[in-house]
């Protein structure tokens, strides 16, 4: 008796050891590791020396010449850190700098509504970060049906051309009523904070990748609640 439980110990035990080897060597070389999913940035949701915008019913003032405003669209030409409060009530944040460029929009208790488009639309940057400000309560919505203004086929509460990250300590809600609620045609990146998306479709949208590192997601979607294809490349 002694001498078979020695053999089955014996047996089991060059078993597992055999199987975690394996296992660990197939983790090792398949595993993304966080450092090249997020970048120290991404996670941090830190900002300083911000250019304010105060949104004002149906428009906004800036004193920074990287800032135009016309009517209610607000839009930002050039790399830098932008704070954003008060109220938009029918109008739009428009990122459109250079494809090298990297923009953070700080948002301040900022509240934006936008009908028939996009209340943010990221047409062109190499990044844009949105961080939400610790104990502020913030807002980008969309209402009604989605109407063309240019070649891009627009279609999310949120619409980014680039990749984007959204982070920070406070709540943004997003909400779409006939669409998307986050929609990127590159990489879209959660590094923290409390989000809260209704949308008539799929709630967050990446092409290339959607990656949520931390935070809190309240995601009521009419169709995928977190959706990520790229039928163009097959690596992705």
């Amino acid at each position: 008796m002694q001498d078979d439980s020695s053999s089955d110990s014996s047996s089991d035990s060059s078993s597992d050891s055999s199987s975690d080897s394996s296992s660990d060597s197939s983790y090792e070389n398949s595993a993304l590791l966080e450092n090249d999913m997020f970048t120290e940035r991404d996670l941090s949701g830190e900002y300083s020396d911000c250019i304010d915008i105060t949104l004002s019913g149906t428009t906004a003032s800036c004193a920074d010449s990287s800032v135009s405003i016309s009517g209610g669209t607000v839009t930002i030409t050039a790399k830098g850190t932008y704070r954003l409060s008060g109220t938009l009530s029918d109008g739009q944040i428009v990122v459109n700098a250079p494809d090298t460029d990297k923009v953070q929009l700080v948002l301040d208790n900022a509240e934006i509504t936008k009908k028939s488009g996009a209340a943010l639309y990221v047409i062109q940057a190499d990044k844009v970060f949105v961080t939400t400000v610790n104990g502020s309560t913030n807002t980008l919505a969309s209402m009604g049906e989605f109407v063309s203004t240019d070649d891009n086929n627009v279609d999310g509460a949120v619409f980014a051309k680039s990749d984007i990250v959204f982070n920070g300590a406070g709540t943004l809600n997003i909400s779409c009523e006939t669409k998307h609620g986050v929609v990127t045609k590159d990489d879209l990146k959660i590094g923290g904070g409390t989000y809260n998306i209704t949308s008539a479709s799929q709630g967050l949208s990446g092409k290339d990748s959607v990656r949520i590192a931390a935070g809190t997601l309240n995601i009521n979607s009419g169709t995928d609640a977190i959706h990520s294809e790229n039928a163009d490349d097959a690596a992705k």
